[in-house]
């Protein structure tokens, strides 16, 4: 397998980028062959709500091109879509597995349970 970075990626999706047609023929070159990590799906999550990109649509993209199936990345762009969490919130919700210790009350409006940082006396 081979490891691509944001930069690939970015220059897939985005409409008109220096570097497209490079990565298109090292898409054609190594496809079915291309992994990455949830560093660069964080990173795309924030580019996307940076330029008003579609956060669902990005991953799910970057999930055909590597073939990964780990839904947490397509879970937290859904938070991040439907219930405004931010790109790092989104994914601490996406792998907490529906309990989460924190101070954050935006984990509640998603339905988490969250053990309350500020008063581990009341849940």
């Amino acid at each position: 397998m081979v490891y691509a970075d944001t930069d690939f990626f970015l220059a897939l999706m985005k409409p008109s980028d220096w570097l497209k047609g490079n990565a298109e023929k090292i898409l054609g070159r190594y496809k079915g062959n291309i992994t990455t990590s949830e560093t660069t799906f964080l990173e795309l999550l924030i580019v996307a709500k940076k330029y008003g990109l579609d956060p669902i649509r990005v991953t799910a993209a970057v999930m055909a091109i590597t073939g990964i199936e780990d839904e947490v990345p397509l879970r937290a762009a859904y938070y991040m879509k439907e219930h405004g969490l931010n790109a790092f919130d989104a994914f601490h919700a996406a792998k907490c597995g529906g309990v989460i210790i924190s101070s954050d009350r935006v984990y509640e409006k998603v339905g988490i349970k969250r053990i309350k940082l500020e008063d581990p006396e009341e849940e």
